[in-house]
């Protein structure tokens, strides 16, 4: 079992990652924060679960997608209230994104997820199996349909 300590120097190094997957899945900044604490609070409460403290960072991920999931069907339910709100902000210029974050952003979160945990973050496809709950097959799946939607997308982006 960790302590307070163990605990909090395993949360400093996980926050990079904690970051990238939220943004991943949320997009907004204010959500990305609002979710890496819910996520780092619930492990808190329930770290006498964590089996193996090598795993740490796999389990604490799993937290922040269970949490980034959360705030999706939260959000689906309250679109139809926030559509003016949404309207209201501005949309950056395309100038603002390079080619790749752009064509990874226009992924759908299916395939988004999994290429940032395996290529940015470094999980191994049956870590990133686990933490979505999905057979191994299905994570080489999307990262091979991710690839090939990635290429077609930087493709049109460099010859428009």
């Amino acid at each position: 079992m960790m302590d307070k300590t163990q605990f909090t120097a395993a949360v400093l190094d996980a926050e990079p990652t904690l970051y990238r997957v939220a943004k991943a899945m949320l997009g907004n900044e204010h959500d990305c924060a609002d979710a890496a604490q819910q996520a780092i609070l619930r492990a808190w409460e329930r770290l006498e679960t964590l089996k193996k403290p090598k795993y740490f960072k796999t389990w604490l991920t799993r937290i922040l997608i269970n949490e980034c999931s959360a705030m999706l069907r939260l959000r689906r339910r309250l679109a139809p209230y926030e559509a003016a709100a949404a309207e209201a902000i501005p949309t950056p210029a395309a100038d603002d994104y390079s080619d790749l974050h752009t064509a990874l952003l226009s992924l759908d979160t299916k395939y988004r997820l999994p290429v940032v945990l395996y290529y940015l973050e470094g999980f191994k496809t049956r870590e990133i199996a686990g933490m979505l709950g999905v057979p191994e097959g299905t994570v080489k799946t999307r990262l091979r349909v991710a690839r090939e939607q990635l290429r077609k997308n930087l493709e049109r982006a460099c010859f428009a």
